[in-house]
């Protein structure tokens, strides 16, 4: 690789400086290309087309920050196959590959050297429609989870979940998580959710705090095809959210529709690593 961007979450301490150090190391050993940006707005959702043509002048992006930043970076480059690669500078970093600084020069030379692997994440896509079946907003991503949850602090939320049209489950709930494999370590694991190995394709349903004996989360086909109903009769509107990043006020009589994306996002992996290692590391720091 010798054309990087470098994805920089101007909040996180020393995330400029890092940043900076990281475009002289490349620069000095013969990469071609390292720009530094605090924001990817140019490569937002829209045109997927424009954004690969954009995203074709990199071999690689590196953000600097936490999984918050890869995620954010991964909602903008979603369709061009470009693998991002993490420097952490915020705390666990389950996407990060780096959170030690004296490593960041090892995960440089790998790259420069292409000495890595690439690992594919799948993505859900879900869209709102009314009672009547009318689109409300268009599709969005996400490369963690999509999130239902009550608005107001009292009270809880009624859905009705369908699986590929038929009736699963109906919960009163605090709210529900679907997640990706690669979110099930962020809000589904602090919600009881199983952790699963981020490279599969499946998607899982946890409740948050259910208003029911039964907790249990419900893992499905990536290939399933998801619909939430929040029924006519609620008594107010609940919160949509993708990632976290986007928010929705949903109204009563609303469907939520939820299936795996097309789009992917292609993650960057140092040899000799593993998801277990990982996991075990992250879960020992907590």
């Amino acid at each position: 690789m010798k054309r990087f961007l470098l994805f920089v979450n101007a909040q996180k301490e020393r995330a400029p400086e890092t940043a900076g150090f990281v475009k002289s190391y490349l620069l000095s050993r013969g990469a071609e290309k390292a720009e530094i940006t605090e924001s990817l707005a140019g490569l937002a959702p829209g045109d997927r087309a424009e954004r690969a043509a954009l995203l074709k002048e990199y071999d690689c992006v590196i953000t600097f920050g936490g999984d918050g930043t890869i995620i954010r970076a991964a909602r903008c480059t979603a369709g061009s196959s470009i693998p991002i690669a993490g420097i952490n500078l915020g705390h666990l970093g389950y996407l990060t590959l780096v959170s030690d600084q004296s490593q960041i020069h090892v995960l440089l030379d790998a790259l420069l050297q292409d000495r890595c692997s690439t690992e594919k994440r799948m993505m859900l896509e879900g869209s709102v429609y009314t009672s009547g079946d009318t689109l409300v907003s268009e599709p969005q991503l996400s490369l963690n989870e999509i999130v239902i949850s009550r608005k107001s602090t009292a009270g809880a939320v009624d859905f009705c979940v369908m699986v590929n049209g038929a009736f699963l489950n109906e919960y009163k709930a605090d709210g529900i998580i679907i997640s990706t494999p690669t979110g099930s370590t962020a809000y589904n694991l602090s919600a009881g959710g199983p952790i699963v190995d981020p490279t599969a394709r499946m998607t899982i349903l946890t409740p948050i705090c259910p208003h029911a004996l039964n907790r249990s989360s419900i893992v499905l086909k990536a290939e399933d095809m998801i619909d939430l109903l929040i029924p006519e009769t609620a008594s107010d509107s609940v919160s949509l959210s993708f990632d976290g990043a986007v928010q929705r006020d949903i109204h009563p009589g609303s469907r939520i529709h939820i299936g795996e994306s097309e789009l992917y996002t292609s993650l960057i992996c140092l040899k000799g690593g593993s998801f277990l290692s990982r996991i075990r590391s992250k879960l020992t720091a907590l």
